[in-house]
């Protein structure tokens, strides 16, 4: 028996909106700001914690701090973790959800560098432009947030460029 369309589009839709959401992640923790940029709309209007409201998306990627601290060096490297994804509302080209997450950010230090883990909370209102679906509003909260020093596996340098070799 198959399903009605509405139901098979209402499923396209929520793996959509996780999609641009790890897109999100994945643009922060890589510096790459064109990424992040392409999962807002044009006219974002957002309230990240301890920043400015901002209004356009020029205006919410100048006050996204991890580029400018990735390039300096004052960030080693930022891994986001997505968790808990409840879509509050989702009808046609309009949703809403809450999607918890985590931060951890290797900071440069003396004499040893720390490592950053935040909670993060990002209640997000959604609108579909051009068959794609962007965040027009954004509410990102700091739920807690400590500071520990890392210890690593194998050298960050060495992580960096690690490629692992083929299993037989």
């Amino acid at each position: 028996m198959t399903k009605p369309r509405s139901d098979t589009q209402h499923l396209l839709d929520r793996a959509a909106i996780h999609d641009v959401l790890v897109r999100y992640f994945q643009g922060i923790d890589l510096g790459n700001e064109q990424q992040v940029r392409d999962c807002f709309t044009a006219d974002i209007q957002a309230n990240y914690h301890g920043r400015p409201f901002v209004r356009g998306i020029d205006a919410l990627i100048a006050s996204i701090p991890s580029f400018a601290k990735q390039a300096s060096g004052e960030w080693i490297v930022s891994t986001h973790f997505m968790g808990n994804l409840h879509y509050k509302f989702l009808q046609g080209d309009l949703a809403e959800t809450e999607n918890n997450g985590f931060a951890f950010l290797v900071l440069a230090g003396q004499p040893t560098d720390q490592v950053a883990m935040r909670s993060l909370r990002y209640l997000d209102k959604w609108r579909r432009v051009d068959a794609q679906w962007r965040i027009s509003e954004r509410l990102h909260t700091l739920d807690w947030a400590c500071q520990v020093p890392p210890t690593f596996a194998i050298p960050l340098a060495q992580r960096k460029g690690f490629i692992p070799e083929r299993m037989p």
